[in-house]
Protein backbone atom coordinates (compact mmCIF):
# COMPACT_ATOMS: atom_id res chain seq x y z
CA UNK A 1 0.00 0.00 0.00
CA UNK A 2 1.43 3.48 -1.07
CA UNK A 3 1.77 5.94 1.65
CA UNK A 4 -0.74 9.10 0.83
CA UNK A 5 1.51 12.53 0.79
CA UNK A 6 0.06 15.33 2.51
CA UNK A 7 1.87 18.12 1.43
CA UNK A 8 1.30 20.80 -1.11
CA UNK A 9 2.52 18.86 -4.67
CA UNK A 10 1.42 20.04 -8.05
CA UNK A 11 0.90 17.42 -10.52
CA UNK A 12 4.30 17.73 -11.90
CA UNK A 13 6.60 17.07 -8.68
CA UNK A 14 6.47 21.42 -7.86
CA UNK A 15 6.64 22.12 -4.54
CA UNK A 16 3.79 25.30 -4.00
CA UNK A 17 6.30 27.16 -1.02
CA UNK A 18 9.32 26.63 -4.23
CA UNK A 19 7.12 28.24 -6.34
CA UNK A 20 6.00 31.13 -3.83
CA UNK A 21 9.20 31.72 -2.98
CA UNK A 22 10.46 32.23 -6.73
CA UNK A 23 7.70 34.85 -7.06
CA UNK A 24 8.34 37.11 -4.10
CA UNK A 25 12.09 36.75 -4.86
CA UNK A 26 11.44 37.76 -8.67
CA UNK A 27 9.56 40.46 -7.34
CA UNK A 28 11.88 41.77 -4.96
CA UNK A 29 14.78 41.93 -7.56
CA UNK A 30 11.86 43.72 -10.29
CA UNK A 31 11.62 46.41 -7.60
CA UNK A 32 15.30 46.84 -6.97
CA UNK A 33 16.30 47.09 -10.57
CA UNK A 34 13.36 49.36 -10.80
CA UNK A 35 15.26 51.79 -8.21
CA UNK A 36 18.33 51.05 -9.12
CA UNK A 37 17.94 51.86 -12.98
CA UNK A 38 17.23 55.19 -12.47
CA UNK A 39 19.25 58.23 -13.66
CA UNK A 40 21.38 59.22 -10.51
CA UNK A 41 23.24 62.50 -10.30
CA UNK A 42 26.13 62.12 -7.90
CA UNK A 43 27.83 65.60 -6.42
CA UNK A 44 31.26 65.09 -5.15
CA UNK A 45 32.40 68.56 -2.80
CA UNK A 46 35.21 68.98 -0.23
CA UNK A 47 32.65 69.25 2.72
CA UNK A 48 31.92 66.05 4.26
CA UNK A 49 28.62 66.54 5.63
CA UNK A 50 26.33 69.56 5.42
CA UNK A 51 23.43 71.47 3.19
CA UNK A 52 24.30 71.34 -0.63
CA UNK A 53 21.78 72.48 -2.55
CA UNK A 54 18.07 72.44 -3.32
CA UNK A 55 16.21 70.38 -6.75
CA UNK A 56 13.22 71.81 -7.74
CA UNK A 57 11.35 68.05 -9.25
CA UNK A 58 9.36 67.60 -12.40
CA UNK A 59 6.30 67.71 -10.05
CA UNK A 60 7.67 71.20 -8.79
CA UNK A 61 8.53 69.93 -5.65
CA UNK A 62 11.57 71.26 -3.71
CA UNK A 63 13.97 68.63 -2.87
CA UNK A 64 17.03 69.09 -0.30
CA UNK A 65 20.41 68.08 -0.87
CA UNK A 66 22.71 67.23 1.75
CA UNK A 67 26.25 65.95 1.88
CA UNK A 68 27.15 62.55 3.18
CA UNK A 69 30.43 61.55 3.35
CA UNK A 70 31.67 64.27 0.16
CA UNK A 71 28.80 63.24 -1.48
CA UNK A 72 25.26 64.04 -2.32
CA UNK A 73 23.17 61.94 -4.48
CA UNK A 74 19.65 62.51 -6.34
CA UNK A 75 17.74 60.05 -7.96
CA UNK A 76 15.83 61.20 -10.88
CA UNK A 77 12.40 59.82 -12.27
CA UNK A 78 12.74 57.31 -14.75
CA UNK A 79 12.94 58.99 -18.70
CA UNK A 80 9.53 57.22 -19.35
CA UNK A 81 7.47 59.26 -16.81
CA UNK A 82 8.99 62.95 -18.03
CA UNK A 83 6.74 64.79 -20.31
CA UNK A 84 8.31 66.89 -23.34
CA UNK A 85 8.50 70.02 -21.03
CA UNK A 86 9.63 68.83 -17.92
CA UNK A 87 12.12 70.08 -16.13
CA UNK A 88 14.13 69.42 -13.45
CA UNK A 89 16.49 71.99 -11.82
CA UNK A 90 19.40 71.94 -9.32
CA UNK A 91 20.52 74.97 -7.12
CA UNK A 92 23.76 75.09 -5.05
CA UNK A 93 25.69 77.89 -3.56
CA UNK A 94 28.53 78.52 -6.83
CA UNK A 95 26.34 76.31 -8.90
CA UNK A 96 23.03 75.13 -11.33
CA UNK A 97 21.96 72.95 -14.24
CA UNK A 98 18.79 72.54 -15.43
CA UNK A 99 17.86 69.42 -17.41
CA UNK A 100 15.42 68.63 -19.18
CA UNK A 101 13.78 64.99 -20.76
CA UNK A 102 16.68 65.10 -23.90
CA UNK A 103 19.51 65.97 -21.70
CA UNK A 104 18.89 62.81 -19.06
CA UNK A 105 20.60 59.79 -21.40
CA UNK A 106 22.87 58.98 -18.87
CA UNK A 107 22.75 56.27 -16.15
CA UNK A 108 24.95 58.07 -13.50
CA UNK A 109 26.56 61.58 -13.75
CA UNK A 110 29.08 62.19 -11.19
CA UNK A 111 29.44 66.29 -10.96
CA UNK A 112 32.78 67.18 -9.23
CA UNK A 113 33.12 70.99 -7.14
CA UNK A 114 36.01 72.40 -6.24
CA UNK A 115 36.70 73.89 -2.90
CA UNK A 116 34.48 77.05 -3.83
CA UNK A 117 31.19 75.12 -4.72
CA UNK A 118 32.05 75.61 -8.34
CA UNK A 119 31.80 73.04 -11.29
CA UNK A 120 35.16 71.56 -11.73
CA UNK A 121 34.44 68.12 -14.14
CA UNK A 122 32.36 65.64 -14.66
CA UNK A 123 31.95 62.17 -15.80
CA UNK A 124 29.23 60.19 -17.69
CA UNK A 125 28.04 56.72 -17.33
CA UNK A 126 25.69 55.54 -20.04
CA UNK A 127 23.21 53.02 -20.17
CA UNK A 128 24.98 49.91 -21.55
CA UNK A 129 21.65 48.75 -23.35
Amino acid sequence: MKKKHLGLKNPNGLNVKTLLLSIVIFTMLVIYLYQELRPTIIFHTYSESGFLGKVSTIEGHIDKLFINNHRAKYKLPHIWNWNKEDEVAIFTKNYWDLFKKEDVNFWKLDIFLDEDGYYAKHYEVKYPF
